[in-house]
């Protein structure tokens, strides 16, 4: 995920209150037909978070989400909601290339698709006793709940849960933000009728298939 994406975590995550759900949905081998991250923290949080994205050039927190534009805004949609002590911050991409957010790679191999997302996974974070307790105390409060829907049956995956084509993770505390790796596995949709079949082939495969059944019927 994107830099500001990142800072606003783990600024949500230090705060000791805070609870991030991501849902994730692969169309294909080369599309994320949405992604949605949905932020709840505190109002505190949220202004520190207000000013840091001004400090760092941005016209607002929504600015900085959207890297400065970087998203077409057909394809990038923000939201957020203050209720007393409590803010919501929700992102959403929809139709993008996998490319497109750094963290997160779609690869595809013997009729599989293999998804990773390293957005809450850092292999380089410190394994020192001391540090690991210190980053522990400071992200008690944090809160990680992933969903994944693959286009097709997952036969292999990192994840808390599997339930045909759709895998979730739950995490708590420090290691939540930072060893957290979602990675799934599933197969991929064999449907004659799919964007990968191409549609003149499709007709021509359902045209066959009704011409043998008249023959056969006679």
């Amino acid at each position: 995920m994107y830099v500001a994406v990142l800072a606003v975590i783990l600024l949500a995550g230090l705060s000791g209150c805070a609870t991030v759900s991501v849902t994730a949905e692969v169309d294909s081998a080369s599309t994320i037909e949405s992604y949605d991250m949905n932020i709840s923290t505190s109002t505190t949080v949220y202004g520190l978070l207000e000013r840091s994205a001004e400090q760092d050039g941005y016209d607002s927190l929504e600015d900085a989400m959207s890297a400065g534009g970087a998203f077409p805004e057909e394809k990038f949609e923000y939201s957020e909601e203050i209720n007393g002590r409590d803010a919501t911050i929700n992102v959403e991409f929809s139709n993008i290339n996998a490319t497109t957010l750094p963290g997160v790679a779609i690869q595809e191999a013997d009729g599989e698709l293999a998804y990773e997302d390293t957005t809450f996974y850092n292999a380089s974070a410190s394994t020192a006793p001391s540090d690991a307790e210190m980053g522990s105390e400071m992200m008690s409060g944090f809160v990680l709940e992933y969903t994944l829907e693959m286009p097709g049956e997952i036969t292999n995956s990192t994840a808390d849960k599997v339930d045909g084509n759709t895998a979730t993770w739950t995490r708590t505390g420090g290691d939540a933000y930072d060893n957290t790796q979602i990675e799934a596995t599933s197969e991929i949709s064999s449907s004659v009728l799919s964007t990968g079949f191409g549609v003149v082939p499709a007709v021509a495969a359902l045209l066959v298939i009704g011409g043998l059944y008249r023959r056969s019927s006679r």
